[in-house]
């Protein structure tokens, strides 16, 4: 029979960046947006990268929300392998007046 091995650090961690990506999203998409329009003097260039950057925001934004769903259940997957673990833990020490 084949052991089953969780890694819980590498679980936790992928948890923890997915549960941060909103952060790191929206300080790129704020840094975007803090651009003066003016740099660009091309009315055409500045409209198409208005249009770029409002459709970039929206990507991000869901793109964030999916990463704070896949965060949260890969949380619940994660308590769920624990709680396993600490019972087929338990299941294995022997209790007092059984035949080892």
């Amino acid at each position: 029979m084949t052991d089953v091995r969780i890694d819980y650090d590498a679980m936790n961690a992928s948890r923890h960046a997915y549960a941060n990506m909103r952060t790191l999203l929206d300080d790129a998409t704020g840094a975007l947006s803090n651009v003066c329009g003016s740099a660009v003097p091309q009315d055409e260039l500045r409209r198409r990268l208005e249009d770029l950057h409002g459709s970039w925001g929206g990507g991000m934004d869901k793109l964030a929300r999916y990463a704070e769903d896949a965060g949260t259940g890969l949380q619940g997957i994660l308590e769920a392998f624990q709680g396993l673990d600490s019972e087929l833990g338990a299941s294995m020490v022997p209790q007092e007046g059984s035949a080892a």
